[in-house]
């Protein structure tokens, strides 16, 4: 059995992995995005020539997206990248990532670039959604929105990272509008909200990945937890 958590639940672990084991926050986000192309790279099983969107978001998120995206571009996939905010809003690793895929010439959109979104999700094999991570509360807005929006019109496959954008990772309630993933791939441990019948339209087919979270950390949490990564880095749900 794979326990569910909270969201101040998961915090606190990442926190523990942090202050009290070390880890440092870009480490835990190297090992996230590189979990999503992993799993893109299994539902396509090969990606080179494949056409990837990653729609990546101001914050750790999107960090993750981006990560995902430079391993996919090394694995020979034609990755685009769609940022929904300005560069000046990105977080701190999300903008040194963001000048990573530059320096490899990783095509990247901007909101200022919004007239070719359309034509770069509808012309995508695969999608990533890592516009929001499990601290939206309310209605996802703006470009956001917009995203969301053209991603699900689309009838692409789509894989969120962590949560679906639009999830409520607490209770499982869909916000408007709410991203629809085929497959979503959690870290560390599956959401509280993930797992809830309401999410199962948005969430698909529930994955979790391994991120480097020290064993210790979860028992300081009192959580009991077997050893859910000893055969593979990423397990279903």
């Amino acid at each position: 059995m794979i326990p569910s958590v909270s969201v101040d639940q998961m915090k606190k672990i990442e926190e523990l992995a942090e202050k009290h084991f070390g880890l440092e926050l870009g480490m835990l986000m190297e090992n996230a995005g590189r979990n999503v192309a992993m799993l893109a790279r299994q539902i396509l099983n090969d990606v080179r020539e494949k056409t990837i969107t990653v729609l990546a978001g101001k914050g750790n998120n999107g960090g993750d997206g981006l990560v995902a995206a430079r391993f996919l571009h090394n694995w020979g996939a034609r990755v685009t990248v769609i940022m929904a905010d300005h560069p000046d809003n990105f977080s701190q690793l999300t903008k040194w990532h963001s000048g990573v895929l530059r320096s490899m010439f990783v095509t990247t959109l901007y909101p200022t670039n919004n007239l070719q979104f359309r034509d770069t999700i509808d012309s995508s094999d695969l999608i990533i959604d890592a516009l929001i991570g499990y601290g939206l509360q309310g209605n996802p807005q703006g470009m956001y929105a917009t995203l969301i929006n053209m991603a699900n019109s689309s009838g692409k496959k789509i894989i969120a990272a962590d949560v679906p954008t639009g999830l409520d990772a607490n209770t499982g309630h869909p916000y408007e509008p709410c991203i629809k993933a085929r497959w979503t791939i959690t870290f560390a441990l599956p959401k509280n909200g993930l797992i809830e019948k309401t999410a199962k339209e948005f969430v698909g087919e529930l994955w979790i990945g391994d991120i480097g979270i020290p064993h210790e950390a979860y028992e300081l949490m009192g959580l009991k937890l077997e050893k859910i990564f000893a055969k593979k880095d990423l397990v279903r749900g």
